[in-house]
């Protein structure tokens, strides 16, 4: 069965839910991504996936298989990768999870430097705001590093990179934008923006750590989008100082009387058999962020 398993092509048709957009993605056609999927199935005498109107779904054999054959496809990357090392080549794909203030204030400056001195490793970057589930890519070998919003993670092997304020962000009409801080206690005394993924956040623990429940006016799925919401008075939110560097809008932020803060870090699931273009990323990194 291991020369049937095309793990790339299962894995995008499963988060893409369509092969149409997965043969998008992958460069094939449409019914070259229809025969590879056949033939698991076949190899595997068991249907894959639910083929239904408007796209696919994993089937629950389907399901079962999926934490198997995301495992073989980092093993294959890892593979890849070593035997490059092996014969002294400085190329192969390293796939780094990533979330949307460290892609914007970070990977710039890191990608220039790292692609400067290693232009034949191919950088995929992955874009994932739930911070549980990014962990998950990381140790189920999804991604081989990732950044976190944690300074330690079960089963990874992790690096704090930076202390941040979380910041309350008001319009300038706002009744508390003209204060020196924002008042913990007032947290949820005004219509309030949230972010989806928030629960599983800092911001969601600092609501919890304050035992208070926010008066949620709209729930949003893009920061600066957020940010324009607030900037014409329809509520507050609470981002961290790294997201609001250079920010387009007319808003304030403030720190809250009780601070708190997000630790962001970097790690693998292992240091010690990480590829060489993994641990030099992360070395990078580090020198990048902390200097």
């Amino acid at each position: 069965m291991d020369n049937k398993i095309n793990a790339t092509v299962f894995l995008t048709v499963a988060e893409t839910g369509s092969f149409r957009k997965a043969a998008d993605e992958l460069g094939y056609t449409q019914a070259g991504i229809s025969y590879i999927i056949a033939a698991m199935e076949e190899a595997s005498g068991c249907s894959l996936f639910l083929r239904e109107h408007g796209g696919v779904r994993l089937t629950p054999e389907g399901e079962l298989l999926l934490p198997q054959i995301q495992q073989l496809q980092a093993w294959e990357r890892r593979f890849t990768q070593t035997v490059n090392e092996i014969h002294g080549l400085e190329k192969g794909t390293l796939r780094v999870q990533i979330f949307d203030s460290v892609s914007v204030h970070w990977i710039p400056d890191i990608l220039r430097e790292f692609c400067r001195d290693y232009p034949g490793i191919k950088i995929e970057l992955v874009t994932e705001e739930n911070s549980r589930r990014a962990e998950e890519m990381v140790l189920n070998g999804e991604a081989d590093c990732g950044f976190f919003l944690t300074g330690k993670v079960e089963g990874l092997d992790t690096i704090p990179l930076m202390e941040e304020h979380l910041m309350a962000v008001v319009a300038p009409d706002h009744p508390l934008a003209n204060r020196k801080h924002f008042p913990v206690s007032e947290l949820g005394k005004h219509p309030y923006i949230s972010m989806q993924y928030e629960d599983v956040s800092p911001v969601g623990q600092a609501f919890r750590e304050e035992n208070i429940t926010p008066d949620i006016a709209f729930t949003m799925d893009n920061d600066y989008a957020a940010m324009a919401m607030v900037s014409n008075g329809l509520g507050f939110c609470i981002f961290p100082e790294l997201l609001l560097k250079n920010v387009p809008y007319d808003i304030k932020c403030l720190k809250f009387d009780k601070p708190k803060k997000r630790t962001i870090s970097i790690g693998t699931r292992s240091m010690e058999t990480a590829s060489k273009a993994c641990r030099k990323f992360i070395e990078y990194t580090c020198r990048i962020i902390q200097s």
